[in-house]
C-alpha cells in the first residue's frame, strides 16, 4: 500500500468572525481531531498527516489536500474544523484502499462531496525516480 499524505492548513480560521478558539486556529484544531481519528482507524502508517502554514484559500477554511504517488489528488475546501474529522478520516481510509485513489462519488461521505474543490490527475514521477524504486 502506498502511503498517502494529508496536507492540512494549520492557519485556517474557525470562521471569518472567529479566527481562534482557546488559542487554537481552526486548522490546528482540525489537525488535533484528525490525529485522533486516524489513530482510531489504525491509519497512522497509511496516512502521513502534514500540517502546512498556508494553502492560500483563507476565505474558505478549513483546507486540506489528500495525495499519494500514482493516485489522483483531492483538494478540499470549506471543511468544518469541529465536525469534519471523522468523515475525512473515513475518506482517507477509502482513498488508500481505492485503485488510483478513485473513490466512487456516491461512496464518499457527504462532507467530502460538498467540499471537493479540485480533483487532479496523478502527478508524473520522473523516470529517474521510478527507475530507482
Amino acid at each position: 500500500m502506498t502511503q498517502a499524505t494529508l496536507f492540512v492548513c494549520s492557519l485556517c480560521r474557525f470562521s471569518r468572525k472567529e479566527p481562534t478558539q482557546n488559542g487554537l486556529s481552526g486548522g490546528e484544531y482540525l489537525i488535533q481531531q484528525l490525529q485522533s481519528e486516524l489513530q482510531a482507524k489504525n491509519l497512522e502508517s497509511a496516512i502521513q498527516l502534514q500540517p502546512v502554514r498556508c494553502m492560500a484559500a483563507c476565505s474558505d477554511a478549513c483546507n486540506v489536500t489528500l495525495t499519494a504517488a500514482d493516485k489522483i489528488t483531492f483538494v478540499l475546501s470549506a471543511l468544518s474544523p469541529t465536525e469534519s474529522a471523522p468523515d475525512l478520516a473515513t475518506f482517507c481510509q477509502q482513498y488508500t484502499a481505492a485503485s488510483e485513489g478513485k473513490v466512487p462519488y456516491k461512496e464518499r461521505p457527504d462532507i467530502i462531496r460538498e467540499s471537493t474543490a479540485f480533483v487532479l490527475p496523478p502527478f508524473p514521477v520522473p523516470s529517474s525516480l521510478s527507475q530507482a524504486i
